[in-house]
């Protein structure tokens, strides 16, 4: 029997007979163990958490939806992946989780939500693969995060995607709303210092 067919039985009948062996089956697999602890028994399953850890997706939902607290056991699993991070901090620690920012640090759209909803101002930290990713995330993290012009290495990195293609409504938007620039401040600024 696979863990699908022993979850489905215990919860269409939670006190069937045959329960302990069917909650070891469902013990092998993240999923059914996280479904079982959510929809069935409505709080902590043990048996299953060893397997639940080894799942960074699991392990966050396992922490947000079941036992509504840290899952420390879980939390090596969910740093590896940088919007499991994101959502864990947002929603389960809300706060920092400093295990995790590695991996945030790496992808433009945890390291702008993070900035914005968990450490709600500059991160720095993440603003490397925030001025790397499309300029839509430079933009957003310009507006919503700092709330102006952006550091200066992002700004270039703006300056460059708009002469790459000055047609992108991001950057247009970037320098026509945010950015407050006057034309002596690019005037004798030259590729090179791109």
């Amino acid at each position: 029997m696979n863990p699908n067919w022993a979850y489905d039985i215990l919860h269409k009948d939670p006190n069937h007979k045959d329960r302990e062996a069917l909650e070891q089956i469902i013990s092998t697999s993240a999923e059914y163990s996280c479904l079982y602890a959510e929809h069935v028994i409505k709080g902590r399953f043990v048996l299953g958490e060893y397997v639940i850890s080894k799942d960074a997706e699991y392990s966050c939902e396992y922490a947000k939806y079941v036992i509504h607290e840290r899952f420390v056991l879980g939390e090596a699993a969910i740093s590896e992946d940088a919007y499991t991070s994101f959502n864990y901090a947002n929603h389960v620690i809300k706060g920092r989780f400093e295990l995790g920012e590695a991996a945030i640090s790496q992808e433009a759209r945890s390291s702008y939500f993070y900035a914005r909803h968990v450490i709600e101002g500059r991160w720095e930290l993440g603003e490397a693969a925030i001025s790397q990713a499309a300029p839509r995330w430079s933009y957003l993290y310009a507006i919503d995060v700092i709330q102006g012009r952006l550091p200066d290495i992002m700004h270039r990195k703006m300056l460059a995607f708009g002469i790459t293609d000055s047609s992108d409504k991001d950057v247009k938007k970037y320098f026509g709303k945010v950015c407050t620039l006057k034309r002596k401040d690019t005037k004798n600024e030259s590729r090179t210092s791109l």
